[in-house]
């Protein structure tokens, strides 16, 4: 089917420099997009990062040489570009802005086009040529001088993922769906009428990951009652709300760039189970971190993390990437920490780890492999996970009733003892 040809700029909202224009996106009636990088971000060997793909911390000419490059900058039938893709929403919230488009042929340039004034990091996308009719009822708004679309409706950003959430700000003890012109500081997780308890037990991981190290997004409960903005039925599963304060988003509203390692390696859809693996991120952290020692040891803990937990969804939408300051990189903080074995008891890790998917698989021989791999000190990062593992043992048994609730408490701490890599680490 013919589609309405339509422009999209591209702008990174830099709260150092300033609005940045990176390029243009371009869909032709065939339905074609292309990603155009401009000349003025190309040329320019000061630009900031907007994808560590197409990036090279060590030649310069590689990183002009990988941004000149087509292939991986072009889609066919609506689809967007791998890394555009990553920015858009699945699930349950793609569906509700497809809904709130009302009827009609929408592909995903339509969906960017509605929502690029709020996406994930700092990224800005403004149309430059009229809208097309498939992309629903909007109004415009300014945003660091650019004329910006405001989607009429419920949701008006977009967040990577499959779970239903909604962006937020507080107003003394209550939250509230951002206004007009507006990005949410805070990210609102709603309960799940096919999981119970979901934000609760959520929000227990991300604590208990904390107790033993791993730096996690700020995050509290909210009870419902205090939530305005977000219908009724949506909050209508349970008591609480996760809400998760985001780290691209700075306290005065400035924006501030990440990017997850799936749109890195150009994973969309299930490929982020299955494009790379877990020694993939740690490559990536050893090459891009500014602080390569300090977040390898991170990215160790957060592995585990997961196996102790039994956090079976950490694939590579989960980890992520800031750039707090010009010339800094450095992996964000960790965020979608569920013990998901609660649910699914024979759930396994989302990312292959040393040729494993298993929990009880993992030792710390599969650690000092990955250390090898990345001619790291091994002995280092054996004793960096044995001692994580140790204060989980330490700690736990204390936090995580109150935490967790004493039936899943014990579970969890149940399993522990189990698992080969505790028996190795005791």
């Amino acid at each position: 089917m013919a589609k309405d040809a339509a422009i999209l700029g591209v702008h990174l909202l830099d709260h150092v420099l300033g609005p940045i224009r990176v390029g243009t996106l371009i869909r032709d009636a065939d339905g074609a997009v292309t990603f155009n990088i401009s000349e003025t971000y190309l040329r320019d060997p000061a630009r900031p990062v907007l994808s560590l793909g197409w990036y090279n911390p060590e030649d310069e000419e590689a990183t002009h040489d990988r941004l000149a490059r087509r292939t991986d900058k072009i889609a066919l039938n609506g689809s967007l570009p791998p890394w555009f893709s990553g920015l858009l929403p699945e699930g349950a919230l793609h569906e509700l802005v497809l809904a709130e488009m009302g009827p009609g042929d929408h592909d995903d340039f339509d969906v960017l086009a509605r929502l690029g004034a709020d996406l994930p990091g700092a990224v800005l996308v403004t149309p430059e040529t009229d809208l097309p009719p498939s992309v629903g009822s909007v109004d415009r708004q300014g945003i660091a001088g650019f004329r910006a679309v405001e989607p009429n409706g419920t949701v008006k950003f977009s967040l990577a993922g499959v779970q239903l959430k909604f962006t937020a700000n507080a107003a003394g003890n209550r939250l509230t769906a951002p206004g007009r012109g507006e990005s949410g500081r805070c990210i609102i997780k709603v309960p799940s009428e096919r999981y119970r308890d979901l934000p609760e037990t959520e929000y227990g991981a991300m604590k208990l990951a904390e107790a033993i190290g791993v730096q996690t997004a700020s995050c509290r409960l909210v009870p419902c009652s205090r939530v305005e903005g977000i219908p009724a039925e949506m909050l209508a599963h349970g008591q609480n709300v996760l809400v998760v304060d985001r780290f691209d988003r700075a306290a005065e509203g400035a924006r501030i760039h990440i990017e997850d390692a799936g749109q890195i390696v150009g994973a969309w859809g299930e490929r982020k189970y299955t494009m790379a693996t877990t020694e993939t991120i740690m490559n990536m952290v050893r090459r891009f971190s500014t602080d390569g020692h300090a977040d390898i040891l991170e990215a160790m803990r957060r592995v585990v993390a997961d196996v102790l937990l039994g956090n079976g969804d950490n694939h590579l939408k989960n980890w992520s990437f800031i750039f707090p300051e010009p010339g800094q990189i450095r992996l964000s903080p960790a965020y979608d920490i569920v013990p998901t074995v609660l649910f699914a008891p024979n759930d396994q890790l989302a990312l292959r780890f040393v040729r494993t998917h298993d929990f009880n698989l993992v030792n710390l021989h599969r650690f000092e492999r990955v250390a090898s791999f990345l001619r790291l000190d091994t002995r280092l990062i054996r004793r960096e996970v044995i001692a994580t593992v140790r204060r989980a043992l330490e700690i736990w048994p204390g936090a995580a009733p109150a935490l967790l609730g004493q039936p899943r408490a014990a579970r969890i701490l149940d399993r522990l003892e189990r698992l080969t890599l505790v028996q190795e680490a005791q």
